[in-house]
């Protein structure tokens, strides 16, 4: 089993984004209740259903302990035991939020990227976000797949179970409009083409 670095499909080059890259996320860790001190387990990653890669986690009072494997592009695998501090800070209306501190830059960030041997944030890595390569078409049918899960039952054609008429009704006729942009959009860009011919 292939840890960072490990196999062809998890080589980087410009057009990576950082949805693409394996990341330590804080809502995750939070969700399955790995954030509380002495827990202790392994992260999987998958692509195409099959996993891909993982490593071991240890969470302390004040920190995240990750323990892999890394090579960097073919090289000599190497073990690394990396800490990721853990910060709080205060809700405006009572509570708190958890961040992951990146050991590079020092920021608060909700989630963390393995990119070579380390993990790192984001920024430090210059990794983009999967939406700012998207062109307007792009965006359009992710903004019309969203509204769908939103307002469409699990068979994509009825209404959600529990959303008020009204609001499925104003949702709908917006997803309608973003149908109909997109199909515009498709006919004119085919009709360039066929110009082009």
């Amino acid at each position: 089993m292939g840890g960072i670095g490990s196999g062809r499909g998890f080589q980087f080059n410009k057009q990576t984004t950082f949805e693409e890259t394996r990341r330590v996320d804080i809502r995750y860790l939070k969700k399955r209740g790995f954030l509380r001190t002495g827990v202790s387990g392994t992260l999987h990653w998958k692509c195409g259903g099959e996993e891909n890669g993982f490593i071991h986690f240890e969470t302390y009072l004040t920190h995240l302990k990750l323990i892999f494997r890394a090579r960097e592009y073919g090289g000599k695998w190497e073990s690394i035991t990396q800490n990721i501090l853990l910060a709080k800070t205060r809700c405006n209306f009572g509570g708190y939020r958890q961040w992951l501190v990146c050991p590079n830059c020092q920021k608060r960030v909700i989630a963390i990227c393995g990119h070579g041997k380390r993990f790192y944030c984001r920024t430090c890595y210059g990794l983009p976000y999967g939406s700012q390569r998207e062109n307007r078409l792009d965006r359009l049918q992710r903004a019309k797949n969203k509204l769908g899960e939103r307002i469409f039952d699990e068979t994509g054609y009825t209404r959600r179970k529990g959303l008020h008429h009204k609001t499925y009704e104003r949702l709908l006729t917006k997803y309608w409009e973003l149908d109909e942009e997109i199909e515009h959009m498709i006919a004119f860009r085919l009709g360039a083409y066929i110009g082009l011919l």
